[in-house]
């Protein structure tokens, strides 16, 4: 039984793969050099890949648009392997072989675990979302607005601070007024700063790959989806999108870059409410780490439930768009100019966009800012009996200094 190979089979419900018992002259050569006994004992998958090595060859030369696309793909924006790389991987190569009808056994295994898999991803994240809202934020913001109550009620007279009975409240009070993560603003400026930041990382990561794959050509018309990956000179990867259907642009942009901003965008302000609510210093570094913890989900499940051949595949993916060579070296350096510029912007805009959770933040409507400084003698006193370099300052054996 011989391989044979049509351009009509390009449009067949199998995308263009026949046995049949005789070779047609389309075949490419290594496979029609072949002895008969090879070309019997090959493979399934050893078929498919010469069949997508010919029709890769076919489209360059038949297709000037195409082998246009190919030579301009040389601008790299890496897929990274986690359950969003897995489900791009999806999108890409496993629903369009689907519809095709010529996904093998693995094929399917894979796309319904790896969908399997996203849709749990997708609960962890918001069963997560929703207790931190409701179990951990709300108490928190609940807890603060009624310290700062009766800060306000017991301490003030006629409006203004009364420092006599400031002095006697109980000292677990004292210590809960003056350990709110707002009396601390520039500690809570540099905390919600390294949050919103990791955050805008994501954002923009998720940003640019949806533009990119909005504006990545188009898969000319009547060729095998097949063709909208394949490897480059200009990568390091194997499996580069160059191309996307408009089914592909639609369904990644539906099933990947939507509910990926969309649980960054609730993650970083929830994030945000929660890291002021904190009642004490402790608990705002405790909460960012917790946080941090949530945003990993996604990456944890791939790197457990995901084989590690896997991994490798969705590692080997990449979206490769055309990109502007700059003419000469003088306007490189400019271009090189302009990314510092563009990182500046979104640094500045990371810290106005801290300022302004600051200033409109909703754990204390109409904070005067005045918790700070009326525990600055409160917590200049908090320092231990002994300091480091001491040794008689604490009594020992019942002894009293």
């Amino acid at each position: 039984m011989n391989v044979l190979y049509t351009d009509e089979a390009q449009n067949s419900p199998r995308d263009g793969f026949e046995l049949t018992g005789e070779v047609s002259d389309s075949v490419p050569r290594t496979s029609m050099d072949a002895p008969d006994n090879q070309l019997s004992s090959m493979s399934l998958v050893d078929a498919n890949e010469q069949e997508l090595l010919h029709i890769m060859e076919n489209a360059e030369k038949t297709n000037p648009e195409y082998a246009m696309i190919v030579r301009n793909a040389t601008s790299v924006e890496d897929v990274s392997a986690d359950v969003w790389g897995a489900l791009i991987f999806l999108v890409v190569h496993d629903l369009p072989d689907m519809r095709a009808g010529r996904m093998n056994l693995e094929g399917r295994v894979r796309a319904y675990y790896v969908f399997f898999v996203f849709i749990c991803n997708l609960f962890i994240q918001g069963i997560l979302l929703y207790f931190i809202i409701k179990l951990l934020m709300m108490p928190s913001v609940l807890d603060t607005q009624n310290i700062y109550l009766e800060f306000h009620s017991k301490a003030f007279s006629n409006a203004k601070l009364d420092h006599v009975k400031f002095e006697d409240f109980p000292g677990n009070l004292k210590a809960s007024l003056c350990g709110l993560a707002l009396s601390q603003l520039m500690f809570v400026r540099i905390i919600l700063f390294l949050w919103v930041t990791s955050n805008v990382g994501e954002l923009r990561d998720t940003f640019t790959k949806m533009i990119g794959a909005l504006t990545i050509p188009a898969l000319p018309e009547g060729l095998d989806t097949r063709l909208m990956k394949r490897d480059l000179e200009a990568s390091e990867r194997d499996d580069n999108i160059i191309c996307l259907n408009l089914k592909g642009k639609v369904g990644l942009t539906i099933l990947v870059f939507v509910p990926k901003i969309a649980i960054a965008s609730v993650l970083m302000i929830t994030g945000c409410v929660w890291l002021m609510a904190a009642e004490n210093i402790g608990d705002l570094i405790l909460n960012s780490l917790a946080l941090a913890f949530v945003v990993k989900v996604d990456e944890l499940l791939a790197d457990v439930f995901f084989p590690r051949h896997y991994l490798d595949m969705v590692g080997d993916l990449a979206f490769v768009l055309p990109a502007r060579v700059a003419e000469d070296k003088d306007e490189a350096m400019q271009q090189r100019a302009w990314e510092f510029i563009w990182c500046a912007v979104t640094m500045l805009g990371t810290m106005a966009a801290v300022e302004m959770i600051i200033i409109f933040q909703p754990v204390l409507p109409r904070y005067e800012y005045d918790v700070h400084a009326s525990c600055m003698n409160y917590l200049n006193n908090q320092v231990p009996w002994c300091l480091p370099w001491q040794s008689d300052c604490f009594p020992v054996s019942g002894q009293e200094l």
